[in-house]
């Protein structure tokens, strides 16, 4: 029969796959679209391109009646005066076909791109614009896993058969590396190789102006991709390889590989045929949902590096301040790609089930309904072809009368205690056993230690530093008109690796007892008042400013000021006189002469710059060693000295001068000179519990899923396992930083939907396999015979059964929650009331801490690392320990 022919049940399988993907495109799509027009954006933007087609006819000369008439036409055939429904519908396939006509930002959204012959034009078409920018995506994500897949299989195989090697162990050390987003990665990598050596460029595609050539082209944007492949590769590469050569020594202990080496095969036909054959589906797996979640996160990856790609198109479409202005967004643009990265996501898992039905020979069919399944897909697809069995089996059940249950209560209660006794004891002497092996592995000690010492730290940070108080000063130093603190500071604690200290900031107040002040009449109408400040600089560096606080007390007439710098060796320099005012700024490097200065000494040119982007502070030449030809600060006892001219009685002069420095507290200063410990600190409690309770809520609701969905099978299961195959598919950051940009879903709304939406994912899939398992023991069927109900199997039979399982799954999703945070960050998402790493590592970003003080992004990016690495580390070391099966891998 035709049905029975092996090409017809696998083009059936593919058709089918194929439109079940279409579908939750659609059905995606269309749900976004609704939202999206809850406040009419999508209805301006169809009544902005009827206006223009209806201008258009009037510069064409048409009369004014046939023009209403063909504003009506336009209007019904944009969707305009349609109902709800049928316009929705309209706009769902516009956006699927991206057809939306013009950007209504042509000032930031046009683009060039050759026409015909060598004619460049500028174009405005929204589908232009992104397929343009998609061919960029395309070509950095192709490069990154045409790298992967090259270096990680042949590494993989070769780590199979050298187990234990020096490179097999690093593998392993390395793994954790991959729970770290590629974007964090990326800012390391730019901090070192970009920023410090000076390798690579720190961001953009290609230089301007570009190559004159093909190759010059080709050659500089390999160039330029260095760095974000690498970002790219290091983020994935050390879990998919450690992966892969786990299932490849897996299979190469199977009889058969045994009896192909008895036969006499070569190593490598071994390998080839016997071992890297039936291993292949598993890596193309790891590799395709790698894929699928990439698409996720290369926004912020492109974002930091600037790359023309969708990802960058899209933050740019985003609502945000341009100058003084603020930038309502451009909605067609950023639909258009959140459809694009559904058909992404589609199409990789499209792939997947395609590849699936070439390389696994091991195809299971379906005796009624000749559905054809991957063997090892079990939990992945069974649904489709066990659906009638399951469901059949299900209706029998629930048809099957349940006995009696015994009336005996006070036995039932005896027998729970005594079972609830056994448990509690059973758990005591696990947890033992437990912390035992925790104790014999080196790397659950070391995230153990670190994981206490973290939570020691927060717990004392809440107690001691309470927000409410610490919060408001650090808020309260950024909007100060008389800042005392340098910005851009560096921590104080890296002069413990220089030879030579950089500055720390001094404050000098005469109110204080620290200068000499006196006063003098000069006649009946005018006074003098001086202020003499002296002070110690044993620094080599120069400060990074010089300011000068005065504070003055007069009637009517502003008094004279006039100031004199007095060096170690003796030399008076006469600063810039000014008129004061009541609180006056006096800036040093608007009012220092350098010119009789340089001239005085001319060795000073060698280093001093007086133009360009960044000359020379002019309070330098104040400190400058005189015979120095480098720019080099001249230790010793400095003076300055303040005199203040009044031409009324009963004037008075106060000053208040600041040599800021280069190094300040224990962690640095923002651009807004604002103390960072209090951001690090505070933001270890928030990570903590974000990543906590993320973690608990997803692998508690995936269990409850999971079990659900095993325990009753049929429709109820299928319906779980289509939900999870959605949310591989769907776009859910693109979407949830689209709801925060027109709806104003704050941080923790759109952290509670990535909850729920990372619970149909891989923790379920991986449950419900357990569950697989464990419904078919022997203790299920006797509590189902018994009479207990589903719920109760569940809660009290199958839910139990897996628990050491939990520990280890909510140890490893932890980091994945904080990193979420940091990551919405850089879309600008977080709640203004608490400082989280996040936003400071996005303001450190905005502001170019690359070129200022690099520990403002450096320090709460390594805190996440710490944090992050001790999680997985004693996540992965529980996995072995609960894991029989890893053990010995």
């Amino acid at each position: 029969m035709l049905a029975a022919n092996p090409l017809v049940r696998t083009l059936r399988y593919v058709l089918r796959r194929l439109i079940a993907i279409l579908l939750t495109i659609l059905v995606g799509v269309f749900i976004t679209v609704v939202v999206a027009n809850g406040g009419g954006m999508l209805d301006r933007i169809a009544k902005d391109q009827v206006e223009t087609q209806v201008r258009q006819l009037m510069w064409d000369g048409i009369p004014a009646n046939e023009i209403e008439a063909r504003r009506v036409q336009l209007e019904t055939a944009a969707g305009v005066s349609l109902p709800f429904w049928p316009k929705h519908m309209l706009y769902t396939y516009r956006a699927l076909t991206i057809d939306w006509g013009n950007v209504a930002d042509q000032k930031n959204f046009g683009m060039f791109i050759q026409a015909s012959g060598n004619q460049v034009i500028k174009t405005y078409d929204v589908r232009t614009i992104i397929l343009s920018h998609l061919n960029n995506t395309l070509l950095l994500s192709g490069t990154a896993y045409l790298v992967l897949f090259l270096i990680g299989i042949p590494l993989a195989l070769y780590l199979s058969q050298h187990e234990g090697h020096w490179l097999d162990r690093l593998v392993a050390i390395l793994t954790p590396i991959s729970s770290v987003p590629s974007w964090v990665i990326g800012i390391l990598l730019v901090m070192l190789f970009a920023v410090q050596f000076r390798i690579f460029p720190v961001a953009k595609m290609i230089n301007f102006p570009p190559p004159s050539t093909t190759w010059g082209v080709i050659l500089q944007t390999a160039y330029h991709m260095v760095l974000p492949v690498a970002s790219i590769v290091l983020s994935l590469i050390f879990q998919l390889v450690n992966n892969w050569r786990t299932f490849l020594l897996i299979y190469s202990e199977e009889d058969y590989v045994d009896l192909a080496r008895a036969k006499g095969l070569t190593d490598q036909a071994v390998q080839t045929r016997y071992v890297l054959r039936p291993v292949l589906p598993y890596l193309l797996t790891g590799l395709a949902l790698s894929l699928a979640g990439f698409w996720q996160f290369i926004t912020a990856l492109e974002f930091f590096f600037d790359w023309p790609g969708i990802g960058k198109l899209y933050v740019n479409a985003l609502p945000h301040f341009l100058g003084e202005s603020m930038f309502q967004g451009e909605i067609s643009v950023m639909i258009s790609i959140v459809v694009l990265f559904a058909y992404l996501l589609g199409i990789t898992v499209f792939i997947l089930d395609f590849m699936y039905v070439i390389v696994d020979p091991r195809l299971r069919l379906g005796e009624e309904e000749h559905h054809l399944i991957p063997a090892h897909m079990g939990e992945r697809g069974r649904f489709q072809a066990w659906f009638r069995e399951r469901l059949q089996g299900f209706r029998t059940l629930q048809r099957t009368p349940r006995p009696a249950r015994k009336e005996a209560e006070p036995v039932k209660i005896r027998i729970d205690l005594r079972v609830w006794g056994e448990n509690l004891s059973q758990l005591r002497d696990t947890l033992s056993n437990i912390l035992h092996e925790i104790l014999r592995s080196p790397g659950a000690v070391v995230g153990l230690s670190i994981i206490t010492l973290l939570v020691l730290v927060s717990i004392a940070v809440t107690v001691f530093l309470p927000y409410k108080t610490i919060g408001r000063q650090w808020e309260a130093t950024a909007i100060t008109s008389k800042p005392i603190r340098a910005r851009l500071a560096l921590p104080k604690w890296v002069n413990w690796f220089r030879r030579n200290d950089l500055p720390a900031t001094l404050v000098l107040d005469n109110r204080q007892g620290a200068g000499v002040k006196t006063s003098s009449q000069l006649t009946a109408e005018m006074t003098q008042t001086q202020i003499e400040f002296a002070f110690d600089y044993p620094y080599q560096d120069f400060p990074s400013d010089i300011v000068v606080y005065l504070t003055t007390t007069y009637a009517e007439k502003a008094p004279f000021i006039s100031m004199t710098w007095i060096t170690p060796d003796g030399r008076e320099i006469g600063l810039k006189n000014v008129s004061a005012t009541r609180d006056m700024i006096y800036k040093f490097d608007e009012n220092v002469p350098y010119q009789p200065q340089l001239q005085k000494y001319p060795n000073w040119k060698k280093w001093f710059v007086t133009s360009g982007n960044y000359p020379t502070p002019a309070y330098d030449l104040l400190l400058a060693d005189p015979n120095a030809d480098q720019a080099r600060a001249l230790p010793g006892r400095y003076r300055l000295r303040i005199t203040g001219t009044f031409f009324e009685p009963n004037g008075d002069l106060d000053a208040q001068l600041v040599v800021f420095g280069k190094v300040e507290g224990w962690a640095g200063t923002d651009i807004l000179r604002r103390d960072l410990l209090v951001p690090l600190l505070w933001g270890l409690p928030i990570a903590l519990v974000v990543g906590g309770l993320g973690a608990i809520a997803t692998t508690l609701l995936s269990i409850l899923i999971a079990a659900t969905g095993a325990w009753f099978g049929g429709w109820v299961d299928a319906f779980i396992q289509h939900a999870i195959e959605a949310n591989l598919i769907l776009p859910v950051l693109a979407i949830g930083v689209l709801f925060n940009a027109y709806y104003g879903f704050n941080l923790w709304l759109i952290l509670g939907l990535m909850v729920l939406l990372n619970v149909l994912g891989s923790p379920t899939k991986a449950f419900r396999a357990a569950f697989m398992q464990v419904k078919n023991a022997d203790y299920i069927e006797a509590a189902r015979v018994y009479g207990a109900s589903n719920a109760r199997i569940i809660r009290s039979y199958l839910i139990p059964r897996i628990l050491p399982v939990l520990i280890p799954q909510i140890v490893i999703l932890i980091p994945n929650f904080f990193f979420l945070e940091a990551t919405l960050a850089i879309f600008n998402i977080s709640d203004p009331r608490y400082p989280t790493w996040g936003r400071v590592i996005y303001s450190a970003l905005r502001f170019g801490a690359a070129y200022g003080s690099e520990f403002w992004v450096l320090e709460p990016i390594c805190l996440m690392l710490l944090t992050g690495l001790s999680f997985v580390l004693l996540g992965f070391a529980l996995n072995r320990i609960l894991n029989p099966h890893l053990k010995n891998v």
